[in-house]
């Protein structure tokens, strides 16, 4: 019997000679992995030009996600939004797959973004202008149709990845019962927005500094759209503030944030209100991805091992939203 196997390493000279048959790019080429993580990426090169190759965990999304998210960047790119931009293969996809042994991972070759991305020794003046260009991108996707929808169901998410949680936490029974009175009331409220008239559109789906580049140039990139789709725009911002809250503990950082966002599309009364439960729901979302990914992708920044700020944000956030 083989022994089973959650998130495999694929051969980098396997990977080259796909991706030299698939597309229209000029050998040599050399393969070098640079991040292993939630999604694996390589840096291919040639003597005048690099490639970014994102290949995705087995089981992660559906066809359609892939599809969405090549149609989305495409509209950024033509919109003069900084963002990887996917090379269409030889036989007209933006996508491929290939067997691995945990299952079947889905590789996506992308434009190379010369730059650096941010952590979490942000300037105030940094956080102003990731909240402007988050406003940015939200309004250049009101014109985007895709061909294939793609609705982002944070209550699907949780119920999904709940289970992961739990079986994290059956042997901490205070931690279980408080996640799981949590999850029931911050559902609750979550559908009361679902309901609303909160302005909704084509979303990031994890615009946190992380995912953010400062180019060469000066400029700002968004990257990984993994989790984009069409969802509120004022949860989208809560991906930013959560990963701030975590890491940075700053409300200077997230009032510049805020500010910048605003200084570009301005947040509605309600939007603003909504933020209180967004942000809950997103410290349920991370803590249940926490417990889904953390054998998976192992100790790297935000999964190091140490499950308790996470508690410690939901419980201060449930607070702050008054949901009990």
């Amino acid at each position: 019997m083989t022994f089973p196997v959650i998130h495999s390493t694929l051969d980098p000279v396997a990977l080259t000679n796909e991706v030299q048959a698939r597309y229209d790019v000029i050998p040599p080429l050399t393969c070098q992995l640079i991040s292993r993580a939630n999604n694996d990426f390589y840096r291919f090169s040639s003597d005048s030009i690099h490639y970014a190759l994102r290949v995705a965990k087995a089981k992660f999304r559906k066809p359609a996600d892939y599809f969405y998210e090549a149609e989305y960047l495409i509209h950024l790119q033509k919109a003069k939004y900084s963002a990887p931009r996917p090379y269409k293969a030889l036989d007209g996809t933006y996508f491929f797959e290939v067997d691995a042994p945990e299952g079947s991972r889905t590789i996506t070759l992308f434009s190379w973004l010369d730059g650096e991305v941010y952590n979490k020794h942000l300037e105030v003046s940094d956080a102003h202008k990731m909240g402007r260009s988050l406003a940015k991108l939200h309004t250049c996707g009101e014109s985007f149709n895709p061909r294939y929808p793609r609705t982002i169901n944070t209550i699907k998410i949780l119920e999904e990845r709940a289970p992961f949680l739990m079986e994290m936490l059956k042997i901490d029974k205070s931690a279980r019962s408080f996640y799981i009175d949590a999850m029931d009331n911050v559902v609750k409220a979550y559908q009361s927005l679902s309901n609303s008239r909160l302005p909704k559109g084509p979303v990031h789906g994890d615009f946190q500094f992380a995912n953010v580049m400062l180019l060469r140039s000066g400029g700002l990139a968004a990257l990984d759209f993994d989790t984009c789709g069409f969802g509120f725009f004022s949860e989208d911002i809560c991906t930013f503030l959560w990963r701030s809250d975590m890491e940075i503990k700053s409300t200077e950082i997230n009032d510049s944030f805020l500010d910048g966002y605003s200084s570009i599309r301005v947040l509605s009364i309600e939007e603003s209100e909504a933020i209180k439960i967004f942000r809950v729901a997103r410290d349920l979302v991370m803590s249940a991805s926490y417990a889904l990914l953390i054998n998976r992708v192992g100790p790297v920044s935000g999964f190091d091992g140490d499950f308790s700020p996470f508690t410690v944000l939901a419980k201060k956030h449930l607070k702050e939203a008054n949901i009990s």
